[in-house]
This record gives structure tokens, C-alpha cells and sequence, in this order.
């Protein structure tokens, strides 16, 4: 059975709510983003593997890549170049959580502020970074998503929700077109659900 450690502990009380014969619990951080949501802050990553639900925000249009237009950018300031999709990961920073004794269904609606992440091998400023990746990296997203998950009787079970990214490369190059090194962003677009029984 695979389990994901929290890679850090989130700032504020824990709020429990009720779920069927199952608790549900959701971690607050900070900052506050737009409309005083709270912020998820997210800085490493695993790869779904078999005890893992992945779902997609229902309004996900597909990859976000840098139009025909990123080729004709002003060679004057630094650039961002040479972008490509490299899959999806699940951040490890526990959103949210639930657990009970069957039997009983475990029922999670996950609604949360993620901001998106950036990882730079050279020194060059976020707006460029957004620019060349076609997105702003600097925003929040909202990841929402639910899911049931059935525990027989005589069994404990637990649902953890973490956020969904889709990871991007590129290069970043200086104003003289100097290749600087590799730039990673990291835009939140659903939940990865973690199901296991006990």
C-alpha cells in the first residue's frame, strides 16, 4: 500500500465536518486569495500511482501551450522558449481529508485556491516566465472535483485529497538570446484523490 507523506504542515486550526459515519478535515493556509479564499502553496510533486483517483476540473480545456505569436517576441528583453507539456503530478501538500469505518461511503467535494509553482534553473523574472508559457504562473487556480469511495464493513478507510498539476519546461534565454538555463511552471487543474483501506 502506497503511502504520501505531507511535505509540510499548513498553517491554522483544523475545521471537521461530518460525512456519513466519516470525518472530513481540510487543512487552512495562508495567504488569502481572491475573494478570501484561503491559498494551498505547493512545492514538490509525486506521480499518481494505483491507490490514486485523478480528476480533471470539469472546465479543463486541454494543455496550455504558448501561441504562434511566442515566436515573435521582443528579442530586447529576456524570453522564455522551446516550451513543452511534460504530463501530470500530484503536489504533496494535503488539501484535504476523510476517513470512517465501514460500512459506509466516504463522500469528499473538494473546492480549493492552489497557487501554481515555478522552479527556475536560471535567474530571470516570473512575468517573462509567464509570457513564454502562454499562462500567468503567478496566479491561483481553483481545483474542484468529488468523489465516493465505498469501505466494506470491518475496514477503516481514508480519502486525501492533494492538487493536480500540469507540468511545463522551457528555456530561458537573456536579452541577447544567451541560453540561461531550464524554467519549470506548474498550473493547478484538478484533484488527485489517495483511496486506501486499513
Amino acid at each position: 500500500m502506497k503511502r504520501i507523506s505531507r511535505a509540510g504542515v499548513l498553517a491554522g486550526a483544523l475545521a471537521f465536518v461530518m460525512l456519513g459515519s466519516g470525518a472530513s478535515a481540510a487543512a487552512p493556509s495562508s495567504p488569502r486569495g481572491e475573494g478570501g479564499d484561503e491559498v494551498i502553496t505547493v512545492e514538490e510533486f509525486f506521480t499518481p500511482g494505483p491507490e490514486t483517483v485523478v480528476k480533471l476540473n470539469a472546465d479543463y480545456a486541454g494543455p496550455t501551450l504558448p501561441g504562434i505569436k511566442a515566436a515573435f517576441r521582443d528579442t530586447l528583453v529576456p524570453t522564455v522558449k522551446n516550451v513543452k507539456y511534460q504530463g501530470q503530478q500530484c503536489g504533496t501538500t494535503l488539501i484535504q481529508q476523510t476517513s470512517g469505518r465501514g460500512k459506509t461511503t466516504l463522500v469528499m467535494t473538494v473546492e480549493k485556491s492552489v497557487a501554481a509553482t515555478t522552479k527556475k534553473e536560471a535567474s530571470i523574472d516570473l512575468k517573462f516566465i509567464s509570457a513564454g508559457m502562454g499562462w500567468d504562473v503567478t496566479k491561483t487556480y481553483t481545483v474542484k472535483n468529488e468523489t465516493r469511495y465505498e469501505v466494506p464493513a470491518g475496514k477503516f478507510g481514508t480519502v486525501q485529497a492533494y492538487p493536480l498539476f500540469e507540468q511545463y519546461q522551457g528555456t530561458a534565454f537573456d536579452r541577447f538570446g544567451t541560453p540561461l538555463g531550464n524554467v519549470y511552471a506548474y498550473k493547478p487543474v484538478g484533484v488527485c484523490f489517495n483511496q486506501h483501506l486499513k
